[in-house]
């Protein structure tokens, strides 16, 4: 991937920014999670070297496309020992924060536990890890995409602990947007519920998409192919003039 301000402008051969990923350097966090496994497949599919750095235990083998690496948001020393390994090689192009936790809760009666445990893994994990390996980025260029959500811009009765940190992930996406110019670009994209380990709880019931469709404008949930290709296009050059934008992945709910 070309560094700045090259790794930012399209040229008129439509299938070259996602041409110029491949030996990009990609770091996902959640990386082993349902929508960060679905997104390190996708820049590895387009030859991409991607680090899925996750809390969960490695229990996969590393490959030419694919580096696996265990480590914990919500403490800085475990991101900066990766950092310090990345940092070996040619350093990272691409960072794509889609780690996250829902405990399910409306605001009221939300304890000091749970909103610190929430806030620490959904907001404070972004600002450490853009902190961590975003900001070395910012002297040959690069891309940041983060994970904010529909419920960040619409009141959800048992997600709104979590919609506020998304909502601050999404003004946090603007703040870094603008202070890490021109270099970096940061933005985020904000999903509907998409079936994944998160929600199960939600999807395992016929209930909750009957009550959940007449919400939605376009009749459906979303997919961590949705999200994936969004992710994809946000971090290439095809979408070079974008910068402190959140993207609405949400079927059309935020509209009515």
């Amino acid at each position: 991937m070309k560094n700045f301000p090259d790794c930012h402008i399209p040229q008129d051969n439509y299938a070259q920014p996602y041409a110029e990923l491949r030996g990009a350097q990609v770091l996902v966090t959640g990386g082993r999670g349902t929508l960060g496994s679905a997104t390190a497949k996708a820049f590895a599919s387009l030859g991409a070297k991607v680090w899925c750095v996750d809390h969960s235990p490695v229990t996969e083998s590393d490959t030419d496309h694919m580096v696996h690496r265990q480590a914990d948001v919500t403490h800085r020393a475990s991101l900066e020992a990766i950092q310090k390994e990345i940092a070996q090689g040619p350093g990272l192009n691409v960072l794509v924060n889609a780690h996250g936790i829902q405990i399910r809760t409306d605001f009221a009666g939300c304890d000091e536990e749970t909103w610190m445990k929430l806030t620490d893994v959904n907001l404070n994990g972004v600002y450490r890890t853009c902190q961590v390996f975003g900001a070395p980025m910012r002297e040959r260029g690069g891309s940041i995409v983060n994970i904010a959500s529909v419920n960040g811009v619409v009141v959800s009765g048992k997600g709104t602990p979590y919609g506020i940190q998304k909502a601050a992930v999404s003004f946090m996406t603007k703040v870094i947007a603008v202070e890490w110019a021109p270099t970096v670009r940061v933005n985020a994209i904000a999903p509907t519920t998409v079936p994944s380990n998160m929600t199960a709880d939600l999807f395992a019931t016929t209930e909750y998409m009957k009550k959940k469709l007449p919400t939605i404008p376009l009749q459906r949930a979303g997919s961590v192919e949705d999200i994936a290709h969004a992710i994809v296009f946000l971090a290439s050059s095809a979408s070079g003039l974008i910068t402190g934008h959140t993207l609405m992945m949400d079927g059309g709910i935020s509209l009515i």
